[in-house]
């Protein structure tokens, strides 16, 4: 089994009309422009690759459909987001 997708965590703040949240975003990737690619696509984040912190010695395998047939167009896969108001 081929290990190509890397983990990143990503920890941004931004101010909305209720306040100001922090996430916290944990996903894997090939590498890191493609996952911030797919955060700005699910999550609509504005911010640049190097925003993202590298997880080594992580390594997710290659991600696949639901079936485990086919390998995803895009690798990448968000594993965990959450966000703290205040």
């Amino acid at each position: 089994m081929e290990y190509p997708n890397k983990t990143f965590v990503l920890e941004y703040t931004h101010t909305h009309s209720f306040g100001t949240t922090t996430h916290v975003v944990i996903i894997a990737a090939i590498d890191k422009e493609t996952a911030n690619q797919h955060l700005n696509d699910k999550l609509g984040y504005k911010g640049v690759p190097n925003d993202l912190m590298w997880l080594m010695d992580t390594n997710h395998p290659t991600i696949y459909d639901q079936t485990g047939n086919k390998p995803l167009e895009v690798q990448a896969k968000i594993l965990y987001n959450t966000g703290i108001n205040y």
